[in-house]
């Protein structure tokens, strides 16, 4: 496995890591194997007024809903479906080369799901008429910019054929399920701010490249979710 990342983490002084509290690393095989099927996606998030909670998910965040992504899972030739994520281009100016979801900034008059699929589409030509919107993730925020982010679970059908946006992306990432779940890949630190806020980060190794921050605290979001509604 690689060791060495693309990814420069700013770790604080005296960061270390931690046992994991994330549930869906202690799953067994049986039932990583029952939690990590459409069938089971479906029925937690099934879709509808009610999956997608226009409103009660909106009023749980912190700060202003500026930002919406969206969790597109499909099928892969393993045994879970996959996520497809996104490397971010090296010559963006914010978060360059970093692992993120497909999404960005709502528009006037946009909610959060149609912001999600606007951008999937500007960035791997992923067509709304192959997405079935699933459900939506309570919001998350980045440290560097306290806005709440959005993810919208949504399922796409058929085998998309993704088309990274040069200007934005430099790659698309479809990443089983299982891989994600899996304990020898995922990692918890502390980090302790100079204002001493203390922050539990997540981290999933994707071989060369390394999912961590607001990404990674919405893969756990939904592997939680899985995982406690088994």
């Amino acid at each position: 496995m690689v060791t060495s990342f693309r990814q420069q983490i700013p770790r604080p002084p005296g960061a270390e890591r931690v046992p994991p509290q994330a549930r869906f690393v202690a799953m067994g095989a049986d039932e990583a194997a029952e939690v990590l099927s459409f069938e089971h996606i479906r029925r937690v998030f099934p879709g509808g007024p009610a999956g997608l909670e226009p409103v009660s998910g909106l009023e749980q965040a912190e700060h202003k809903v500026a930002a919406a992504v969206l969790v597109a899972l499909l099928d892969a030739p393993s045994a879970s479906p996959a996520v497809a994520l996104i490397r971010r281009a090296e010559h963006m100016r914010a978060n360059p080369g970093e692992i993120a979801f497909p999404g960005g900034r709502l528009e006037p008059g946009e909610t959060p799901a149609e912001a999600a699929l606007r951008e999937a589409f500007e960035e791997v030509r992923l067509p709304a008429d192959a997405v079935v919107l699933r459900g939506t993730l309570p919001p998350v925020s980045r440290a560097s910019l306290p806005e709440g982010i959005v993810p919208v679970v949504a399922e796409v059908s058929g085998a998309p054929r993704f088309e990274a946006n040069p200007d934005e992306v430099d790659a698309v990432l479809v990443t089983p399920l299982a891989e994600l779940a899996d304990p020898s890949r995922y990692w918890e630190e502390l980090w302790v701010h100079p204002d001493r806020r203390v922050w539990r980060m997540s981290f999933f190794d994707l071989g060369e490249d390394l999912c961590w921050g607001a990404s990674a605290r919405i893969l756990v979001s939904f592997l939680e979710r899985l995982a406690t509604h088994s």
